[in-house]
């Protein structure tokens, strides 16, 4: 795809599910690399006795189209002077790695290695996955001592454009623990995190709680249900609109986890984020979805296996996310508005809010209502989770009654 790039016209670039490229047709070479998460990198190919080769030239928004122009314009210089640009800056590079010896990326491994004694694999997997997709490709290989506020607020600004709130609240935590062990071993004097919640946007971390109204939901079950999309995906969705599940619970889901029989899925303890197993009845909406899906991934581990890795990992974190974004409910709806629009359903409709609480895997504070949660309920969930998948395919609103007053059946 070739086009004649400015700031606004890289702005726009759309997300697809694979990366792709867009060619400046006013520069020989330069191309913008867009990536599935929204990155956007520029490049530049050039040949070097008779090879082609490719340089990355710095991340937008982080470097200015004009600064990638004049790169590109340094590079054809050097080319004109018969120095290969590729071979020029790995001398560069490696000159200062040797002066930088504790950068980032480095600090904060160190710091995950201490902290994940006192974390879960998973969990651990989690963060670090966090760290190498939003936080790594912009100042990881910087020296932690060279990076200030405006240079972290810059990264944190990035996923906050995104719209990935829940993922900006934990990466900046995140940074901000990597930081106080810095200043722990004196790497740094000062804590570029402390108070970068000031300068994002207030409240946008609830945004991760995005949820449509009661009326929208028809088009929405209709848009998951017609939008093409991975077979995976689409499966991962209508489960999180009948279970209610977290992001992380279903992803991770195993099909040895699943009893076809008794209509339930035991997610274990260390999968839970309150950290106790949790039984998911399963309403026959719900064993259907899993039933269409199992000559898919049926062979594999995973439930919802990765294209890519199917034998060893599920499909991506984002994908279920992105999937709602290109049906139009960026903004609108997130993966965990499926909770929240059932909660406001469930207690409208008037279930017990016992039987709600521990169908969402809630932690319950209060000591007395603590010990009757150590039921399980499972009786009366059952028949909530049924009459709620039932609820959401005939739902336009006008079917929740006042509590108190007798549920439609």
């Amino acid at each position: 795809m070739k086009k004649k790039l400015n700031h606004k016209v890289i702005e726009n670039l759309s997300i697809k599910d694979k990366p792709y490229k867009v060619h400046d047709t006013d520069t020989k070479g330069l191309f913008v690399l867009v990536h599935p998460n929204g990155s956007k990198y520029f490049r530049v190919n050039y040949t070097f006795n008779k090879i082609q080769k490719t340089l990355g030239l710095g991340v937008f928004p982080h470097v200015a189209l004009t600064d990638a122009r004049l790169k590109v314009a340094e590079i054809r210089s050097q080319l004109a002077n018969e120095v290969d640009p590729s071979a020029e800056r790995k001398k560069t590079n490696n000159a200062t790695t040797k002066q930088i010896r504790n950068t980032f990326k480095k600090v904060a491994l160190e710091w995950l290695e201490l902290k994940s004694n006192a974390w879960k694999p998973d969990y651990t997997k989690d963060v670090l996955k966090s760290l190498e997709s939003n936080v790594f490709p912009f100042i990881g290989d910087t020296a932690i001592n060279k990076i200030d506020s405006i240079k972290l607020t810059e990264v944190l600004k990035t996923i906050e454009n995104r719209g990935s709130y829940e993922i900006l609240k934990k990466v900046r935590q995140r940074c901000n623990g990597i930081f106080i062990y810095a200043k722990v071993k004196q790497l740094i004097k000062t804590n570029p995190c402390e108070g970068q919640e000031l300068l994002l946007k207030d409240n946008e971390s609830d945004k991760s709680f995005n949820s449509i109204d009661v009326k929208e939901l028809p088009a929405l079950v209709k848009a998951i249900r017609t939008t093409s999309m991975e077979p995976t995906t689409k499966a991962g969705l209508l489960i999180a609109l009948y279970t209610f599940l977290r992001t992380s619970e279903i992803r991770f889901a195993r099909w040895d986890e699943i009893n076809f029989d008794h209509r339930q899925w035991l997610i274990p303890a260390k999968r839970m984020k309150m950290g106790r197993d949790h039984i998911v009845p399963l309403s026959k909406q719900t064993i259907q979805v899993l039933k269409d899906l199992h000559p898919y991934t049926g062979h594999y581990p995973f439930v919802f296996a990765s294209r890519h890795r199917p034998d060893t990992q599920p499909f991506s974190e984002n994908a279920m996310l992105y999937a709602l974004y290109r049906m139009g409910y960026r903004g609108k709806h997130t993966v965990h508005g499926f909770r929240h629009l059932a909660t406001t359903i469930l207690n409208e409709l008037g279930f017990d809010r016992r039987h709600v609480e521990k169908q969402m895997s809630h932690q319950i504070k209060n000591k007395t209502e603590k010990r009757y949660n150590r039921a399980e309920f499972i009786h009366d969930r059952t028949i909530m989770m049924q009459e709620y998948a039932d609820f959401v395919d005939r739902a336009d609103g006008s079917n929740i009654v006042p509590i108190g007053h007798k549920k439609i059946k």
